[in-house]
């Protein structure tokens, strides 16, 4: 099925973007830049209204604070549907109008803090109608430039562009590379995969789609653009799936399939037309707030219960031999490896390519241990985990790799877990799905919580997760 997989030049590429805005740090500049505007035009026109009129400067401090809820009330309806994104500005997805609507609601929100402050005699009326119009045309001129100015800051490499991988016949990667050429894009080329049309064993096409997913995983492929102008719609089916244990976007070029994907929508780079199949686990502002929520709570956590973490210490000591915490391999965020820290609670410290899993009444579990496990203090040290960005509060609880690399193939979309950070509770859990995995059935239910989780995610879910870890039996129950 496959014919020749080629590369981009992704070493001289890299170089260039070496010190580029990531698209998080672009999207962040663009809302800091947009909300600053608002806060010097409300100074500019509130000096120039009171110097004419009054012959002083004013209330500068009164001027900033309107413009700074003016500036947030606008921005943040902006950034919370990613509307400083790389793909919206060059789009131009922020029209006129859309900006017109936002600032009046800015205003109306500023109407009602005034009412119930009992603030708005304090503002002249006459120079809030020149910032209204001021700020308006501030927020559309700088709308314009940004629109504008990205595909150059992009063609420069200032602003990172997205990794794309092309799959397809000759012809078609042919004219797909013609049309995101012909155009400002904020992607790059980094890898081709012909297709040909001659058939071939169904082994010989997993072992080649295994391949290729591989070299998209190295590669740190972003986006996967799949032409479905191929007729062996069986085949097109197949390597859909194989990308999807990917943390990447993927997008058909035309036809079917469309219905099966709640997120599937139009996407564009350059002249190019595609469909978009499925968005990133998470989008660049969900990614912040959630990490905000982690290191606060995990910050807190950790000065809070420092005197425990001494008092377990020294149990573990005085119960039995060997080191109070217990390292282990596991698997994070799109497959990378790192050493989890846990409590130690057996007398075994096992790392390799065999882990025999705890159950009921094992030997292994020292006496302090059973309690910890029970109790889940062992988890706490993995709160360091979470400040050093290797996993999360809330995400799919992280195996061993031993115990990944066997479910992953017996399960189909069990590497989708890994497409968001591990957490130290989840989904799954809080639902009874915790402990021993003894049948791929039951760590095909558990893997269906987490994909759950992955489809559904919000930070209210995050919250009522770590709620339900501490009050709940269900995330009890298996815990030995």
């Amino acid at each position: 099925m496959f014919g020749r997989v080629s590369e981009g030049g992704t070493r001289g590429f890299a170089q260039v973007e070496r010190f580029a805005l990531s698209r998080t740090a672009f999207a962040a500049t663009a809302f800091a830049l947009e909300v600053i505007s608002v806060i010097l035009i409300a100074i500019t026109t509130g000096i120039a209204y009171h110097q004419a009129i009054y012959g002083a400067a004013g209330d500068i401090e009164s001027y900033a604070g309107v413009g700074t809820m003016a500036g947030l009330a606008f921005g943040l309806t902006f950034l919370i549907q990613d509307e400083y994104g790389v793909e919206s500005l060059l789009e131009g997805r922020r029209s006129n109008s859309r900006l017109f609507l936002v600032w009046n609601m800015a205003f109306a929100a500023l109407a009602v803090v005034g009412f119930l402050t009992k603030s708005t005699a304090l503002f002249s009326r006459a120079w809030l109608l020149i910032f209204y119009i001021a700020g308006l045309v501030t927020a559309i001129t700088l709308n314009a430039l940004l629109h504008r100015s990205l595909g150059t800051l992009i063609e420069y490499g200032l602003v990172r562009r997205r990794r794309l991988m092309l799959v397809g016949r000759e012809e078609d990667i042919a004219k797909l590379e013609r049309e995101i050429a012909d155009g400002t894009s904020g992607v790059y080329i980094a890898s081709r995969v012909v297709l040909s049309e001659t058939s071939v064993s169904e082994a010989d096409v997993t072992s080649q789609l295994d391949s290729v997913v591989c070299n998209a995983r190295l590669l740190g492929i972003e986006d996967v653009v799949i032409s479905s102008s191929w007729y062996r719609a069986d085949f097109i089916e197949k390597t859909i799936a194989a990308f999807s244990v990917l943390p990447v976007v993927i997008h058909l070029g035309a036809g079917g399939l469309i219905g099966r994907f709640k997120d599937a929508r139009v996407a564009r780079f350059g002249r190019a037309t595609t469909l978009s199949l499925t968005r990133e686990p998470l989008g660049p502002f969900e990614a912040l707030s959630k990490r905000v929520f982690d290191v606060l709570f995990a910050g807190v956590a950790l000065m809070l219960l420092s005197p425990l973490f001494l008092f377990v210490a020294l149990l573990i000591k005085l119960d039995s031999p060997g080191p109070v915490f217990f390292r282990q391999r596991r698997r994070g965020y799109n497959f990378e490896e790192f050493g989890i820290w846990k409590f130690r609670s057996m007398s075994t410290l096992d790392d390799g390519d065999v882990i025999e899993q705890a159950k009921e009444n094992d030997v292994r579990v020292t006496r302090i241990g059973a309690f910890l496990r029970k109790s889940s203090i062992d988890e706490l040290p993995q709160l360091l985990n979470v400040l050093r960005g290797q996993m999360s509060l809330v995400g799919p609880r992280p195996h061993a790799v031993a115990h990944d690399r066997f479910f992953e193939k017996r399960i189909s979309l069990y590497p989708r877990r890994l497409n968001v950070k591990p957490g130290i509770t989840g989904w799954a859990q809080v639902n009874g799905f915790r402990g021993a995995t003894e049948t791929d059935e039951l760590m095909r239910q558990r893997v269906e919580h987490d994909l759950y989780y992955i489809d559904n995610w919000s930070l209210v879910l995050d919250v009522y997760i770590v709620m339900m870890t501490m009050l709940s039996r269900k995330s009890m129950r298996n815990a030995y």
